[in-house]
């Protein structure tokens, strides 16, 4: 596909990442132009080699994806995850999640993050009214009288009735749109790779909830698991810069023999962890979605679902906006959008935040809170059924594409 970008188009979306090509996806499925900018090229993009590094796609947010007619293309590098096992290692408490208990379909699907980017941006290139300028960085924004314009770092200039910014943690948009907003560190940085295992992890995710920070194994293939694994900077770094062998071997000592043997596979890599949150996620013909908006701590692996629900609402939005002749980035649009969004977004980050705090603290308060917490989820189903619905993302004010509907 070649790579131009001289006819105009009505929203323009900064970032190529997984959020920024299923919102491209989504408006061109209801059949509004899109163009994505994207720092990194295309071919780069289509030859990232297996990382190990994974998300977990909740069984709501998968709804989007099938609705959207793009689950047939995915559900291959998509593994099932039908129940989660949670452990205390602090008190040795543990809480079971099965699925099944509430549903007749899985929790939700790991996948590998290359992998999930390397199919979406296949579905992007084969559809003619999306196009792609890359490699390409946003350089600044100007509103004119009925748009706004998107200058890049090598001079060109697109025009567009809408820029979403969809350019990650660091987001140019925001900070051009003055969106800039909370920001928060954690004393804590994440491992993430995968592991071979000898025993099957029987598609069940295993998070244990340590002082130091969750260590998670999401399933994401046959005998295949990606590790989150969280320490403080030093030891994750030291950990980082040794033998692969010795890492695979503190592994086991964390988790015991659950999935036997361990095999590192793909590029151990370590991220910083923080949390943000723009003040707004729109301004005058702006909108922010996934991480551009918002940053958590990855405990419970709630960030991609959130950027799931900012495109399944901003796509709902846009489409009645077009279908009723209104300008795609008329104010009470966005301000909707932003309402919506932003106060789902604080939920979540103050659920993750209070959970990573709850769980690292070794203080005897905080191990009765967890003890007597635990305890009351076990013994009432209600409760129990209603907090695993919720991690499903199928509870309550969902967008129409996470219901099964198109807009």
């Amino acid at each position: 596909m070649a790579l131009t970008s001289g006819r105009p188009r009505r929203v323009v979306i900064a970032g190529g990442g997984h959020a920024g090509l299923l919102l491209a996806l989504a408006l061109d499925r209801l059949g509004i132009r899109a163009g994505i900018i994207d720092a990194q090229s295309v071919d780069a993009t289509l030859a990232a080699p297996f990382g190990g590094r994974a998300l977990a796609l909740m069984y709501g947010s998968k709804q989007v994806f099938e609705t959207l007619g793009l689950w047939t293309r995915l559900a291959d590098v998509a593994e099932p995850v039908w129940g989660v096992r949670l452990e205390d290692q602090s008190t040795g408490a543990r809480i079971a999640y099965e699925a099944a208990e509430v549903a007749d379909h899985p929790f939700g699907y790991g996948i590998e993050t290359r992998t999930l980017r390397r199919r979406l941006l296949e579905l992007v290139l084969e559809r003619s009214g999306i196009e792609v300028v890359a490699p390409a960085r946003l350089s600044d924004l100007e509103r004119t009288g009925d748009g706004i314009a998107a200058t890049l770092d090598d001079g060109r200039r697109l025009e567009a009735a809408l820029i979403v910014g969809a350019d990650g943690r660091g987001s140019t948009v925001r900070a051009r749109a003055g969106l800039d907003g909370a920001q928060w560190r954690y004393p804590q940085t994440a491992l993430t790779f995968a592991i071979r295992h000898s025993r099957p992890h029987d598609q069940r995710v295993r998070e244990y909830l340590r002082i130091a920070g969750p260590l998670a194994l999401l399933p994401i293939g046959k005998d295949l698991s990606s590790v989150t694994w969280s320490e403080p900077a030093p030891l994750a770094q030291h950990l980082l810069a040794g033998p692969e062998d010795a890492l695979a071997a503190l592994l086991h000592d964390r988790i015991g023999d659950a999935l036997g043997s361990l095999e590192i596979a793909g590029e151990p890599a370590a991220h910083s962890l923080s949390g943000h949150q723009a003040r707004r996620f729109a301004a005058p013909r702006v909108a922010l979605i996934g991480d551009a908006a918002h940053g958590l701590h990855p405990i419970h692996a709630q960030g991609f679902n959130l950027a799931v629900r900012d495109v399944a609402t901003l796509a709902e939005l846009l489409v009645e906006a077009e279908r009723a002749g209104r300008d795609l980035a008329h104010p009470e649009v966005l301000m909707r959008y932003d309402r919506l969004r932003r106060a789902d977004a604080w939920a979540v980050a103050a659920m993750t935040d209070g959970l990573n705090r709850l769980f690292s603290n070794d203080l005897a308060p905080a191990k009765l809170v967890r003890r007597i917490g635990w305890s009351a989820l076990d013994r009432l189903p209600p409760l129990k059924h209603l907090a695993m619905r919720r991690g499903m993302g199928l509870s309550g004010d969902l967008p129409r594409l996470a219901r099964g509907e198109l807009p």
